[in-house]
């Protein structure tokens, strides 16, 4: 998994240095129309912990195992972002749409977690090339969130960032699928794509609107 750590270890610092730069730019724009955030971007910095996270998580070879310990964090990731557009958010649509990923992916966590504690982490025979798969499924995220410009309104940044977040938990699960044992994970990658790509669509007619 070494290869894994260092690209994810990687990203992590790439998304801490945008955010630095997005933060400067911002001091740039006038507050009209904006909802201030204090110090650090708090979407980006979801992104970020979210990364860290997932750095730290435990890796096995199992791919089973290895699939649902990088999904938790990354659904926590989301869960911050979305908790933050319900308590400081105003569009009602968004609202709801945000109360809906905080339900979803905290039962899906919740089942992650519960398979986890009984799950194999004997590695498979492909361990390696699922490790490269899954390696390679992250950097269409990073080439996203690269181009996330932030506006410092929470609720633009969270349909802007929830855009290469969602469209990474959908990559991660397509990397994942042709090298499951468990036929609960499968299933629960199988709706990450179907109800995660709907989602995608949504959002993107949601860009620049607030």
């Amino acid at each position: 998994m070494k290869k894994t750590l260092i690209t994810l270890a990687a990203a992590a610092v790439l998304f801490s240095a945008c955010n630095q730069a997005e933060k400067t730019s911002s001091n740039d724009h006038s507050a009209t129309n904006h909802q201030p955030i204090k110090e650090k971007n708090v979407m980006m910095q979801a992104m970020d912990e979210s990364m860290m996270a997932m750095h730290k998580a435990k890796q096995t070879g199992n791919p089973d195992y290895d699939f649902a310990s990088m999904m938790i964090p990354h659904h926590e990731g989301a869960i911050v972002m979305a908790e933050a557009v319900v308590k400081n958010g105003k569009s009602p649509e968004l609202i709801s749409f945000a109360n809906k990923i905080i339900e979803a992916q905290k039962k899906e966590i919740k089942m992650l977690q519960d398979f986890l504690k009984t799950a194999s982490q004997k590695p498979s025979n492909n361990a390696d090339k699922f490790k490269t798969t899954l390696n390679n499924s992250m950097n269409p995220m990073m080439e996203g969130m690269s181009k996330v410009k932030l506006t410092d309104n929470i609720e633009n940044d969270f349909v802007a960032l929830m855009i290469p977040h969602h469209q990474s938990a959908v990559d991660m699960a397509k990397a994942y699928l042709p090298y499951s044992n468990n036929t609960h994970i499968q299933l629960m990658a199988e709706d990450i794509i179907k109800a995660q790509e709907e989602e995608i669509k949504w959002l993107n007619t949601q860009l620049n609107k607030f």
